[in-house]
């Protein structure tokens, strides 16, 4: 969902705290004993996180994070308010890029220690996972919160031959209590050199996180999953790990949903980093928290007049964490209703007109015989058709996922509902992603589209934050 520039599969259908305990944390390491010539010596993988107190990643958390902030931002780092564990984890997610990707030769048993990290600057995936998670704890962050994740990337935008990379990552549980990917790799330097000598990386458009085992500085879980690697013991899994990552695989990918939304429609109003951070971390939490969905925060499932009505009312609040969640769904309504399919020939400068909801479009205008032979997935009534049922309203598609919940309060009129387009075959998220749309199958057209929307969605909710201000 969302306005993005590229498209991460949700993955709020795994279990990021772990499905069940791994009894063997410990794996073979081919570092020498200090003090003697042998090398080789077991050791507990949770090791590598067991820093409470350690001194050196605390300096580089003081100078190199706290050091660089803003006087105001430092004290939201430091504050237990609202929204201050989000910040520090945003924080430490953005001073990665301090760091380098080093990739090199090491297998599983030469992981470095966080201190060690630091010391070199860089490292492979693991070795920036491990720091990562260690900042995240030496700032106040309970490991409670802080897995990493040793799996696998997997990108599905050639189904036929879907291509799958070993990595290493960050999840981190926000308040809302929503996970949330944390990937080093999409911020430290030297993605271009590793890219490859033409320093053109590849962008996968449908990338799927799939852990296997998650770990912190307690314990080692595993992740129930249909691959027969996930079902390995952890030494065997290590060691079928080929060190593969890199070739031609860029996760700048990674970078948050709506991130350029709101960079584009608030930096230019002189919007502190704080604050981004908080609305970046609000619309992040309403997006990827779908045991939480609400189809009235994404204007899905044709609750237009209703998410209207959400919108006004949270823009109403002087809480940041309301403003936020009101930007995302305005920035929604763009991307996932037909607004702009119906108003692309009005639009001026490259942007559609920005829609007033008390003026809707006029009833006559919204006739859907072009979505005749559309696929209704769930509809029980076969003679349906959109136009039929849904003329003379502007409609968005049904989002509707195994791994999703829906609002007990709107269960008794979901029904018809189900008598929409798939969200993925009307929605314009991302720049390029035509695969099963039914509208724009020339990539041309579904740029120019979401080209409109964005800029549409940019006017509109940077709009709405000069009319928030003025009523705070």
């Amino acid at each position: 969902m969302c306005l993005q520039k590229s498209a991460v599969r949700p993955y709020q259908k795994w279990r990021w705290a772990g499905d069940e305990i791994a009894t063997s944390p410990v794996i073979p390491a081919a570092r020498r004993v200090a003090g003697s010539r042998r090398r080789g010596y077991p050791i507990d993988i949770r090791e590598y996180l067991s820093i409470d107190g350690n001194a050196v990643v605390r300096r580089w958390l003081e100078q190199e994070v706290l050091g660089k902030l803003k006087k105001a931002d430092q004290l939201r780092f430091l504050f237990r308010t609202r929204g201050a564990f989000d910040f520090r984890a945003q924080v430490i997610r953005q001073a990665m890029g301090r760091l380098h990707y080093r990739p090199g030769q090491r297998g599983f048993d030469q992981w470095l220690f966080p201190d060690e990290t630091l010391h070199v600057g860089g490292g492979d995936c693991e070795d920036l996972a491990f720091v990562c998670a260690a900042l995240l704890a030496a700032s106040g962050i309970s490991s409670d919160c802080i897995r990493v994740a040793l799996g696998s990337l997997v990108d599905h935008s050639r189904p036929e031959a879907p291509r799958a990379w070993d990595h290493a990552w960050v999840a981190y549980q926000q308040e809302s209590g929503a996970w949330e990917i944390l990937e080093p790799l999409a911020w430290v330097r030297g993605r271009d050199e590793a890219a490859g000598a033409d320093g053109a990386a590849e962008a996968p458009c449908d990338i799927e996180y799939v852990p296997h085992f998650v770990f912190n500085n307690r314990h080692l879980w595993r992740i129930r999953g249909q691959t027969r690697r996930a079902g390995q013991p952890f030494a065997d899994y290590l060691a079928g790990r080929p060190d593969n990552f890199w070739s031609g695989f860029d996760p700048a990918f990674a970078a948050k949903v709506h991130d350029e939304i709101f960079d584009l429609a608030l930096r230019p109003k002189g919007v502190s980093d704080g604050d981004l951070y908080a609305i970046k971390s609000a619309s992040l939490a309403v997006d990827v928290n779908v045991l939480g969905y609400d189809p009235r925060d994404h204007f899905d499932f044709a609750y237009i007049d209703e998410s209207w009505r959400r919108v006004e009312e949270r823009l109403k609040s002087p809480d940041v964490w309301d403003f936020a969640l009101a930007g995302h769904a305005i920035a929604d309504f763009y991307a996932h209703t037909l607004y702009g399919h119906f108003t692309a020939s009005q639009a001026v400068g490259g942007a559609l007109p920005v829609y007033d909801p008390a003026r809707p479009l006029p009833p006559a205008q919204l006739r859907y015989d072009f979505l005749a032979g559309a696929p209704l997935p769930h509809c029980q009534d076969p003679a349906a058709t959109v136009d039929a049922r849904w003329g003379g309203r502007l409609i968005s598609g049904q989002w509707w996922r195994w791994y999703s919940t829906y609002p007990d309060e709107l269960e008794a009129e979901v029904g018809p509902r189900f008598c929409l387009p798939d969200h993925d075959i009307l929605a314009v998220d991302g720049p390029t992603d035509t695969r099963g749309h039914f509208l724009y199958k020339s990539a041309a057209e579904f740029r120019r589209q979401y080209t409109l929307r964005r800029n549409a969605a940019v006017a509109h909710v940077a709009q709405a934050y000069d009319a928030w201000q003025a009523a705070r």
